[in-house]
């Protein structure tokens, strides 16, 4: 009898435990469900502008600072640049260059010769005393490679990756980061659309290769 009654009680833990599993389970694609139904649901932001001022016409400036709702200071100097060839080594020597602070903010950063080389110059920096921040958006992240990671963490560069999933924020699961900056010493920054990332590489000449 005794033998039975334990085999009872060792099949009710065995099925209990089953259903907590399918309850996860079902919790979680519900909580997937709502987050695909509410990011359809939220209105699209839809803004129209009539008779924009072309990008030398000094009101474009005025139009640009409402928009961005912060002034834009005289005597800086601007330099658009196209494609890997001219962007990442324009980052990395801006990197190198750095005596004080970088700040470093990416949604796409791959595993790759890129990425190495992004990793080397910033854990060189953090090593020489410069305060390295970075920042990596999860999804966008997942490449990374976690030896990368770990080695820039090691040098002293303090790195965070934006918004992982927890249970208790699902519903903000969609909610990313898709900032692309570069604050090298409060001087010197960079921003586009380009991400740390073979991808880019080259100069738009190939179809496996993205442009920016």
């Amino acid at each position: 009898m005794q033998n039975i009654s334990a085999l009872k009680t060792r099949l009710k833990r065995f099925f209990a435990s089953k259903a907590k599993k399918r309850l996860a389970i079902a919790f979680s694609l519900l909580a997937l469900f709502i987050t695909v139904l509410w990011a359809r649901a939220r209105p699209a932001f839809r803004h129209s502008f009539d008779g924009v001022a072309a990008v030398d016409d000094p009101q474009f400036v005025r139009v640009l600072e409402s928009l961005m709702g912060a002034p834009l200071k005289e005597g800086n100097d601007v330099r658009a640049l196209s494609n890997g060839d001219e962007i990442f080594p324009a980052m990395l020597e801006g990197i190198r260059s750095a005596k004080r602070t970088i700040s470093f903010e990416s949604y796409i950063y791959w595993s790759g010769k890129t990425g190495t080389a992004f990793a080397e110059a910033l854990s060189e920096r953090a090593r020489a005393g410069v305060k390295v921040l970075v920042l990596i958006d999860w999804a966008g992240g997942h490449q990374a490679d976690a030896k990368s990671l770990e080695d820039m963490r090691a040098a002293g560069v303090d790195v965070a990756k934006y918004n992982p999933p927890k249970l208790g924020t699902l519903l903000d699961l969609n909610n990313r980061t898709h900032r692309k900056l570069l604050i090298i010493d409060g001087h010197i920054g960079f921003t586009g659309g380009v991400g740390i990332a073979d991808k880019w590489a080259g100069h738009g000449e190939s179809p496996d290769h993205w442009r920016d």
